[in-house]
């Protein structure tokens, strides 16, 4: 009896680099399209991640609540004092002022597969440090052909700082309380304030 091979792992290099070739090779596509492109390769790549090795997702209520508590913890204050500055950022950043559109993209698709792909995958197979290193470089190739490029540096330097904070939710409570601390910090970061200046508007 012979026993069956198990496929080969991916390599979560690879798999960056991949992405990383998409994203440079689809910058002078429109920004709208090219995000799209960018994040269904994201998915894509996540998924494939996902499919070829076993995941520690640790999906028990406590460790997910871990995760919304410091994600809220961290981006509320945030919230509070630099609402205003946040908007027109991410706007421009995703190429939308549609709240709903927003929500769907940060919650949705940005959270989990950027955490199944950058704590899941490369955290585990590269290390904290190049890891961090490679989100950042990931968020710089994303943002810089459509914003300033100091805008961009900030949100490289932000995109390293949250994932420093994502990688110790990974590390300390499984990948899903990761993922539940990103979506808390999408949300209130990046979906909050296009949503609350727009109900501003309707009180008005």
């Amino acid at each position: 009896m012979t026993r069956r091979r198990r496929a080969p792992r991916p390599d979560p290099r690879i798999l960056y680099l991949v992405y990383l070739g998409i994203a440079l090779g689809t910058v002078l596509v429109p920004q709208t399209l090219r995000h799209a492109i960018l994040w269904l390769v994201l998915a894509l790549l996540a998924l494939i991640y996902v499919a070829m090795n076993k995941i520690q997702w640790q999906m028990d209520l406590a460790s997910i609540s871990r995760g919304v508590l410091l994600g809220a913890g961290i981006s509320l204050p945030i919230y509070v004092f630099g609402a205003e500055l946040l908007r027109a950022p991410v706007q421009v950043l995703y190429g939308t002022e549609n709240p709903i559109m927003l929500f769907y993209l940060i919650c949705f698709v940005v959270a989990p597969f950027e955490e199944v792909l950058f704590r899941g995958a490369l955290l585990q197979g590269t290390g904290l440090a190049l890891s961090l290193g490679l989100y950042a470089l990931a968020g710089l190739v994303l943002f810089v052909p459509h914003v300033a490029l100091l805008v961009a540096l900030g949100m490289v330097l932000a995109m390293a700082i949250l994932g420093l904070l994502y990688a110790y939710v990974a590390d300390a409570y499984g990948l899903a309380a990761a993922i539940a601390c990103h979506v808390v910090v999408g949300f209130v970061l990046q979906v909050l304030p296009t949503l609350s200046h727009r109900f501003s508007l309707l009180i008005i």
